[in-house]
Parts: structure tokens; C-alpha cells; sequence
């Protein structure tokens, strides 16, 4: 049995093609490129960055020791080497709440509660218990090692 196939068979396709899904950031005519550069919706950008990097400059220089400082105090003693990183978080929120444009009455009193709170904030959110190590050797003394 001899089974011939034809070579003038074309293959119909049943299903309509589906839209090309256009690649992030091309610019088609329905979506052309912006004229000019729009700031981050969650952090938009005002002419008064500059003021407030600047302030930060001056607040870092009179008062990084003294947040420092109350980082350390707040942490418990065997902790004490979290003040560097708590006080670090404490001139990062102080960056954030300048950017939104807010105002600092009494720099000092604003920088000292925000360490004492980020030093709750680290021991309220911490996971991972302490535990004091076992040795085992005494356990095993008390228990009565039969070994």
C-alpha cells in the first residue's frame, strides 16, 4: 500500500493571530515618548530638594554625635553595636521628613526621639529570640552519663 501526499495541501489556520504585546518602554504612535521627565509619583521632586540636603548637611554636622549617642544609651549593653545602624535609620527617616517639606523646631529634641523610638521599633520588630548557649557537659553531668 503506497500512500502519496500531495504537496499543493495548504494549512488553514484556524484562530486569528493575537496582538504582538508591545515591549516595556517602546514607543508606538498610541504611546509616544513623554516631552519631558515626570518626577516618581511617591516622592516628587520640588525645587526645595537642594534647601534640604543642605539642612541635613548642617543637622549631621552639630548633631550626629548626640544621635549617636542616644542610640547607644537606648540599646541594651550587649546590643551596643546596633548604634551605628539605628543611627543611621534615624538620619535617613530625618531625610525623608525633610523632603516632604516639613519643619524642624527644635532639631536636637526632633533627632533624640526619633533614635529612642527606632531603638523600640528594633526590639518590638525583632524575630529572632536571644538564647544563652548550653554546655552540654554539665547536663549530662546532672543528668548522670552512664558512658
Amino acid at each position: 500500500m503506497t500512500i502519496m501526499a500531495d504537496a499543493s495541501v495548504t494549512v488553514v489556520q484556524t484562530r486569528p493571530l493575537l496582538p504582538r504585546r508591545p515591549i516595556l518602554h517602546e514607543r508606538t504612535p498610541d504611546r509616544p515618548a513623554p516631552t519631558e521627565p515626570r518626577p516618581h509619583p511617591a516622592h516628587p521632586a520640588s525645587s526645595s530638594d537642594t534647601a534640604a540636603r543642605q539642612l541635613l548637611d548642617v543637622l549631621y554636622r552639630e548633631h550626629a554625635p548626640m544621635v549617636a549617642r542616644v542610640a547607644a544609651r537606648a540599646l541594651c549593653p550587649h546590643d551596643r553595636g546596633l548604634a551605628d545602624d539605628i543611627a543611621q535609620d534615624v538620619w535617613l527617616d530625618t531625610w525623608q521628613h525633610l523632603l516632604r517639606g516639613a519643619e524642624l523646631h527644635a532639631p536636637a529634641d526632633f533627632l533624640a526621639m526619633r533614635a529612642r523610638r527606632r531603638v523600640i521599633d528594633h526590639y518590638r520588630l525583632a524575630h529572632v529570640r536571644r538564647e544563652e548557649t548550653v554546655d552540654y557537659t554539665d547536663l549530662a553531668r546532672l543528668i548522670g552519663d552512664t558512658a
